[in-house]
């Protein structure tokens, strides 16, 4: 989602917003409040998404202009998720008397739609909305690619594949799809595409994960030490992104890389 990041975009937003608030302020006499949608599922990847930025903006605004006393900026869901102000937007549809479903039937929020407008469901936008939509129990009403079921698994095959990559997470053992796969072929990173392990070297450990007895000449798969959890383990990182992908072990019987299977796609060959 990094690459969605638009320079200085909520910076020239408000400050145009700002501008027409002191007009209105002037002209009618009264206080104005700006109310942003900012929330805190960006502040991660989106700077201009953070509280600090949008109390150091207020602090400029209000040194740079007359009448700044008179405006305001309102961030109701700057400490809240999309799962939140969805259920806000429940309640405030209910209030309005607004049916929910034509409300969002009518937004997109794909980076990449295709020609008719359809939502992808694959976009970090797309997956942080349905699972919104799955934490609240309902269907999103938007028109996507491929039906509900489907864009519903591949968000929460996105999630997974993110808490376990980038937040050194564990898939549940005995659940992942190369589990007890023995096909011909390569198993590269599934964040990056890197080479990671041949087929050949893959065996069947019993402990739950793929286990594979050495790496592919191309993967230069980098190892850390690992004292999580009360343990001295050697943990495996994808040495083209810096992926978690799980943890090396030498046993009697030889190495085994113990691999998450949502840390792999599988190229036949």
């Amino acid at each position: 989602m990094k690459a969605t990041v638009v320079p200085n975009r909520n910076a020239i937003f408000t400050s145009i917003l700002y501008g027409y608030a002191l007009s209105v302020a002037a002209e009618e006499d009264t206080d104005v409040e700006i109310a942003l949608g900012v929330h805190s599922g960006d502040h991660a990847i989106y700077p201009d998404c953070r509280p600090e930025f949008y109390e150091s903006l207020s602090q400029a605004f209000s040194l740079g202009n007359w009448d700044s006393d008179r405006i305001s900026l309102k961030l109701p869901y700057i400490d809240s998720n999309k799962e939140a102000i969805l259920r806000d937007s429940l309640n405030s549809c209910k209030l309005l008397g607004l049916d929910f479903d034509t409300v969002f039937a009518n937004t997109n929020t794909s980076y990449n739609p295709d020609s008719l407008g359809r939502s992808s469901g694959t976009s970090g936008a797309d997956v942080e909305r349905i699972l919104a939509f799955h934490a609240i129990g309902r269907m999103d009403p938007v028109e996507y690619v491929d039906n509900w079921e489907q864009v519903l698994e591949g968000a929460l095959k996105a999630e997974l594949r993110y808490q376990v990559m980038k937040m050194n997470g564990t898939e549940r053992p005995f659940t992942g799809d190369y589990d007890k796969h023995f096909e011909n072929g390569i198993y590269n990173c599934a964040e990056c595409g890197k080479e990671l392990f041949l087929s050949e070297s893959k065996f069947d450990s019993g402990c739950g994960w793929p286990a594979f007895s050495k790496e592919s000449t191309e993967a230069e798969i980098i190892q850390l030490t690992d004292n999580s959890h009360g343990m001295r383990r050697i943990e495996v990182r994808c040495s083209g992104c810096d992926s978690h992908l799980g943890h090396l072990f030498h046993e009697s019987s030889g190495p085994r890389y113990c691999i998450n299977s949502i840390c792999l796609d599988f190229e036949e060959g």
